[in-house]
């Protein structure tokens, strides 16, 4: 039998009064789920095709919220279509055309809109939840602030109908892998 070296000072670390782990999956933080209680979770994001709902990028990160997962999020998708040697829409002139993108109110920031720009694409983020049946407020006055403008874009024709696009498009998606093959949890 071996003899073990004995510790010269006892382990004396305690953790904090409210620390909590996850011992099985030590990357996931406790967040805060849609039913309003505490869950250890991951949140996912996806790009996705409009033609065909192929799944362009995607991602599970430990952020609670959406606002800083776009730029990564179309850094992916850009890398996908430059593998698969899909190149940026162009016009009648033959230009470079920015590749519309629709996303959730949960992805607005104006260093989101700015960075999606940047990187090409056209984005249409709602900037904010507006229940149900109810009118848009018109504004008298030309939009002022980077969110305002935003809001106006998405309010034009083009805007709702691209906006629109988004249920059909990335939507049932998601509803395919939670329901269809029953995959909640992993």
């Amino acid at each position: 039998m071996k003899n073990l070296p004995l510790r010269a000072h006892p382990v004396v670390e305690t953790p904090d009064a409210k620390a909590q782990s996850n011992f099985t999956d030590p990357e996931l933080h406790i967040m805060r789920t849609n039913n309003k209680g505490w869950d250890y979770c991951g949140n996912a994001q996806a790009s996705v095709d409009g033609a065909c709902q192929i799944i362009l990028a995607c991602d599970v990160t430990d952020a609670t919220n959406d606002k800083e997962q776009a730029e990564p999020l179309a850094q992916v998708t850009l890398a996908t279509l430059a593998q698969a040697g899909i190149e940026y829409p162009k016009n009648q002139s033959g230009a470079a055309q920015a590749i519309p993108a629709t996303l959730d109110n949960g992805y607005y920031s104006e260093a989101a809109v700015q960075a999606l720009e940047t990187l090409g694409f056209d984005p249409y983020t709602s900037t904010g939840r507006q229940p149900h049946h109810t009118p848009e407020a018109e504004g008298s006055d030309p939009p002022a602030t980077a969110k305002e403008r935003m809001a106006a874009k998405v309010r034009t024709p083009e805007g709702r109908a691209l906006y629109a696009r988004r249920k059909v498009i990335v939507e049932p998606v998601f509803g395919q892998i939670k329901e269809a093959r029953g995959f909640r949890r992993f």
